[in-house]
């Protein structure tokens, strides 16, 4: 290469114009190393050093030499990795049938084994499906009848259930067989004095008789009025007998009879206007027990019918005030606790459960007739 002499030259020639012109120090400037170099520096005491031979021009290549002696043969190398694999070839023709064989004799019989352990218990199988019903049975004989209970205690009275529904009217019965004759009834009152006969045939004339002893002088009027009372006070004493079984003929067993009041039923039912009516049209009224006595009376009705009645009792007028119907305020009263209430506001008569006790209830309810006499 010629560029390192010329550079030599360069630098000389720099170091020397340098001297001339008393350049002062500069600071020093490196290039790539692998082109030139330009180096800036200070008057040299010693001159430049030189240069190192590396950087002089490479010379031209050679010939070719001749082939040289082949060497001796190498050990041979360690196995290559194993290559892929190669395609599959096709499927070959099939091949002819061989000769059967000829039959083996037969071997001689093996020894029995052993008896196994008896297995485990399996599971359960599933629920087989329902099967089809089978024939009716011949129907058993009847048995013999039990024999007859203890007849049980009477129970107590339930209090009074739930009006029912109002019942289709029943068709008319047919007519009952005569009923059997009544006891003989007591003797009547004696009848009025009959008329005068006519006079019979004149009898024959009789012995005379022996004289009697002299008499009064006739019956005072005093005497006669005494008489008479004592006849009347008899038969009044024989009108209050028969009146008496009358009255009990009458009662039994649809009334009771307490002091001089007699309440009676026929076992009609109504509201309270059609029940009042038909006690008026009687000759009595509704029922309106004023003491417990006959309170209890009205009960005992109430019981043997198992029906409520309706009392002559109500507050149509003013709501709360409980009057008979004449008007007066009631002296007796036995409500049933938390009555009389006004349910629903409509509630102005009363009735009388089994047990006794009073609710007020609405008039137009059906209920038991009641009335007293």
């Amino acid at each position: 290469m010629l560029l390192g002499p010329i550079l030599i030259t360069i630098v000389l020639e720099i170091s020397l114009l340098a001297q001339s012109t008393a350049i002062p120090s500069q600071s020093v400037q490196k290039w790539d190393p692998n082109a030139c170099a330009i180096v800036v520096c200070g008057p040299a005491q010693n001159g430049l050093p030189g240069r190192d031979g590396r950087d002089g021009k490479e010379g031209p290549k050679g010939e070719m030499g001749t082939q040289g002696i082949q060497g001796l043969k190498g050990s041979q190398g360690p196995p290559g990795k194993m290559g892929p694999a190669g395609p599959g070839g096709e499927k070959g023709s099939q091949g002819e049938k061989g000769l059967k064989g000829d039959i083996g004799s037969r071997g001689l019989q093996g020894v029995p084994g052993l008896k196994g352990d008896p297995g485990k218990v399996g599971l359960s199988g599933p629920k087989g499906d329902k099967g089809s019903p089978g024939e009716k049975g011949i129907k058993g004989e009847r048995g013999l009848p039990g024999t007859t209970g203890l007849q049980g205690q009477p129970g107590n009275a339930g209090s009074p259930g739930p009006k029912g529904d109002k019942g289709s009217v029943g068709e008319k019965g047919g007519k009952g067989d005569k009923g059997d004759r009544g006891l003989q009834g007591s003797s009547g009152l004696q009848g009025p004095k009959g008329q005068i006969g006519s006079p019979g045939l004149k009898g024959d004339k009789g012995s005379i008789g022996e004289k009697g002893t002299k008499g009064d002088s006739g019956l005072t009027e005093v005497n006669l009025l005494k008489r008479q009372v004592s006849v009347l006070e008899g038969q009044l004493k024989a009108l209050e007998s028969s009146f008496s079984k009358y009255k009990k003929v009458i009662v039994f067993p649809n009334g009771r009879i307490v002091g001089e009041k007699i309440f009676m039923t026929s076992g009609y039912e109504g509201n309270f206007d059609a029940l009042k009516q038909k006690c008026l049209q009687a000759g009595g009224q509704l029922a309106s027990p004023r003491n417990a006595a006959e309170n209890a009376a009205v009960q005992q009705i109430v019981t043997s019918y198992n029906k409520a009645v309706f009392l002559g009792i109500n507050d149509i007028q003013t709501e709360g005030q409980f009057k008979y119907l004449n008007g007066q305020n009631i002296a007796y009263s036995n409500w049933q606790t938390g009555e009389p209430n006004n349910d629903n506001g409509v509630e102005d008569c009363v009735e009388v459960y089994s047990s006794g006790k009073w609710n007020d209830k609405a008039c137009g309810e059906r209920r038991l007739i009641l009335c007293e006499f």
